[in-house]
């Protein structure tokens, strides 16, 4: 991939960004093998709501560290800003943007290095007017919410050293009645 076609591919992700940023740290620990350490995620993101003009919000981080070859799960927070409950379906997280200060043309990083397993089709969360929920709140269990993480590949993967990604929230809402 030419430099100015990744620069565009940054620039367009930036223009259709809706999203939480992930911090990683990642770093070398022996000759060709890569760990993370101390991996945080957070941001907000929007879907809307059928039957309103408005929206309800989506936040999250990662519960736990990141590194090649783990997923790791995204505690989602779901807020609903209605006077009536919502019901929310067909959540997905993109990864839509990799920002990577140790990358190179030898030592690449980009949104191919990254992974989101998404949450169960049939996922349905309910949440009251005025509240908001994390999916370990709605009881769900970790193995059915959406895991984003690093790709393992066979190459040095120091490119990724430092790297910021920048994840899409989208879901469908409806009002429960």
């Amino acid at each position: 991939m030419t430099h100015d076609v990744r620069r565009a591919l940054l620039r367009d992700g930036l223009l259709a960004l809706l999203g939480v940023v992930l911090l990683l740290g990642l770093y070398p620990v022996g000759l060709g093998a890569e760990s993370v350490k101390d991996t945080e995620a957070s941001g907000t993101g929007r879907a809307d709501v059928q039957v309103s003009p408005n929206s309800f919000g989506i936040s999250g981080n990662a519960s736990e560290p990141i590194s090649p070859g783990v997923m790791v799960p995204l505690n989602l927070l779901l807020t609903n800003p209605h006077d009536f409950g919502i019901s929310v379906a067909d959540l997905s997280v993109a990864v839509t943007l990799v920002s990577a200060p140790n990358a190179s043309l030898s030592r690449p990083c980009g949104v191919a290095d990254f992974v989101v397993d998404q949450t169960m089709p049939d996922l349905n969360v309910t949440v009251a007017a005025h509240t908001s929920g994390t999916l370990e709140s709605f009881h769900l269990e970790p193995a059915i919410w959406p895991h984003v993480g690093m790709v393992d590949r066979s190459v040095n993967q120091d490119g990724c050293q430092g790297a910021t990604l920048t994840l899409r929230f989208t879901a469908s809402g409806s009002r429960v009645v």
